[in-house]
């Protein structure tokens, strides 16, 4: 046979570029709906996280009779001083069990402060059921931040060393006590952080000697109850997703300022160790996805994941109405607005 005489013709630079503007506008249209696809087995995933502990709370109500402590473990007795709070076992821990995590509970010592030397190892461990997967790989974060230490209190800043820190597992889900609600305007003579502007939610019963979410001592504290929701328990938030930390976030952006350069969370950072009720009320007028400190956030568009005491989950669009998350907050304030 006679070989071919048809020359061979390559592409021409025009139909090179041709074909990659084709590729381009593909790229274009198709990425966000990868990108999409992703957020959204992202966002199922967090659901489903939320569910989870949601159900092993309830399970916990079940046997016996109230739902978890915020303050867990015996190192110090009661009153506890505002310092305190930040070191006693969280509400997490007696949940473990529950998580598929009972050989990492039986490792705590609860003679111990959760942020103390012999319960390190726990506090650096990734309890999965505690992490929202769109707020990035926890073992980035686990030797980043850390607290001081509750018996470095007193050390001047220039003078802490590393054996006056520990280092944390962050977790992004959060059982916060209730939300603040303030009068507009709010008379100058009245005290802004008293209980009395508290709507408490489920997470029990705290007496402070002051009478005030901050610079108080708490004198006493009683574990919540289900027959304590007079709202009804499909009215009323369980948990919430709380992203974003070891940094301080608001409006999607690190909170810097004069007094914190590197946008710090004020709060507890670690899923093990508790918190002060200061950084576990959502505060005043602040909406979903405003800020980690002081409300609900999450790192999904339009919105954040919230468990509600009836073991459902829910997403709330950072549209959501302040009155709407005080109702959603609040134990006995008649529930949702008709």
């Amino acid at each position: 046979m006679m070989p071919s005489l048809i020359p061979r013709r390559g592409l021409t630079m025009f139909e090179v570029l041709a074909v990659i503007a084709i590729i381009a506008v593909l790229i274009a249209i198709l990425l966000p709906a990868i990108q999409s696809a992703r957020e959204s087995a992202r966002r199922a995933q967090c659901q489903g996280n939320l569910y989870q502990i949601n159900t092993a709370t309830q399970s916990i109500h079940a046997a016996e009779g109230a739902l978890p402590s915020h303050y867990n473990g015996t190192a110090l007795p009661y009153p506890l001083r505002e310092w305190d709070l930040f070191h006693m076992h969280s509400w997490r821990v007696p949940l473990l069990p529950y998580l598929e995590q009972a050989a990492l509970k039986q490792q705590l010592k609860m003679d111990k402060l959760a942020t103390e030397v012999e319960n390190e190892a726990v506090a650096q461990s990734v309890v999965p059921t505690f992490i929202c997967p769109s707020g990035g790989d926890p073992s980035n974060m686990k030797m980043g931040r850390a607290g001081l230490k509750h018996g470095s209190l007193g050390i001047p800043p220039d003078k802490r060393q590393e054996k006056d820190f520990y280092h944390i597992v962050r977790s992004d889900y959060d059982a916060m006590a209730g939300i603040q609600v303030h009068s507009d305007p709010l008379p100058a003579d009245v005290e802004y952080n008293s209980v009395d502007y508290v709507h408490w939610g489920i997470w029990g019963w705290a007496v402070f000697d002051t009478q005030t979410i901050t610079g108080s001592r708490l004198l006493r504290y009683r574990r919540g109850t289900f027959r304590d929701v007079t709202d009804g328990l499909s009215n009323t938030i369980a948990f919430v997703e709380r992203g974003g930390k070891p940094i301080e976030m608001r409006n999607g952006k690190p909170e810097v300022t004069a007094d914190n350069p590197n946008a710090e969370y004020p709060g507890q950072i670690g899923w093990s160790a508790s918190n002060t009720f200061i950084w576990s009320i959502n505060r005043n007028r602040v909406g979903v996805n405003e800020s980690n400190s002081m409300g609900i956030y999450s790192f999904h568009p339009g919105g954040a994941n919230v468990a509600i005491a009836d073991g459902a989950v829910k997403f709330l669009s950072d549209a959501t109405d302040f009155d709407i998350l005080v109702s959603l907050f609040g134990r006995s304030d008649g529930g949702l607005p008709k």
